[in-house]
């Protein structure tokens, strides 16, 4: 009985070692398939790339999308970069939500996500029918237009109604799913607001929050969010949570004037740079 039981342990402990051998390749596969045509330039690269982009965000509340997927979209596909671009613009809102909860203002924030969620189904569609570089030229263009109408300062007189917030939402839920930022006109609706600035960024950050949620899970269903995207992730995590929070403390000392020159002179040259890059592929 002894050696019975001896000879189930070693063939359990055998069994074992097999499967986590078997894991171990498995996941050493993975990484060398993710990472494969990507050299360690390039790599480096879009770590400065999300590094930036999460301190855009933490310094203004938004700009994640707006700054990494053009940013990413340079060394990998769109459709690789901007499901990973949404996985860690979420992971950018949980880091900050417990110090922001108590700001937004959640009737505009709700009427927009609401909007959103219609949109980003058209918009998911919209990233799976198009080209590569038709996306990045699209990227580019809705970023040039965003950033100078937003330099103009545009003001509502009063509380923007429900169709107003409704439409905006679905317009950003369109460019969520297909571009993977939604930034544009929602930005344009929080800074046309009377808010001061710290309302307008933790509106900004809770709206992106929850409708990047909600495109992720469209996106798992159309079979977008596949290992490599939770790997590259997984890989940039470090880079998200530093720059995130490295904007959040810049913001404390700084003035609303400061807060649009920063956040709107940095969109404007990666929108440049989406439009070049798409240009070329044409070439």
């Amino acid at each position: 009985m002894a050696e019975e039981a001896a000879g189930r342990d070693l063939r359990t402990g055998v069994a074992t070692s097999l499967a986590l051998g078997h894991r171990r390749g498995a996941m050493g596969e993975l990484i060398s398939e993710t990472l494969r045509g990507l050299t360690p330039l390039v790599i480096a690269l879009a770590f400065l790339a999300v590094f930036g982009a999460a301190f855009l965000r933490g310094f203004t509340g938004f700009g994640f999308g707006l700054a990494a997927v053009p940013a990413l979209s340079l060394v990998m596909s769109p459709v690789v970069a901007i499901p990973c671009t949404l996985m860690l613009g979420m992971l950018a809102g949980v880091q900050v939500l417990p110090k922001i909860r108590r700001l937004p203002d959640w009737r505009s924030v709700w009427i927009l996500v609401a909007g959103s969620l219609v949109g980003s189904p058209i918009g998911i569609w919209v990233l799976t029918a198009l080209p590569v570089s038709a996306l990045r030229a699209m990227i580019g263009v809705t970023l040039i237009v965003a950033v100078i109408v937003l330099w103009r300062q545009p003001r509502f007189g009063k509380q923007p109604s429900v169709p107003v917030g409704l439409g905006t939402g679905v317009v950003s839920g369109v460019l969520n799913g297909s571009t993977g930022f939604a930034g544009p006109p929602v930005i344009l609706y929080f800074l046309s607001t009377q808010d001061s600035v710290p309302v307008i960024r933790a509106s900004l950050m809770m709206y992106f929050f929850f409708s990047t949620g909600g495109t992720l899970v469209y996106d798992a269903f159309r079979g977008l969010i596949g290992s490599h995207v939770l790997l590259l992730t997984a890989i940039f995590f470090p880079a998200l949570y530093l720059g995130n929070w490295l904007g959040d403390r810049c913001f404390d000392g700084s003035s609303a004037a400061t807060y649009r020159r920063v956040a709107l002179g940095i969109l404007l040259l990666l929108a440049v740079l989406a439009v070049g890059r798409a240009l070329y592929d044409e070439l």
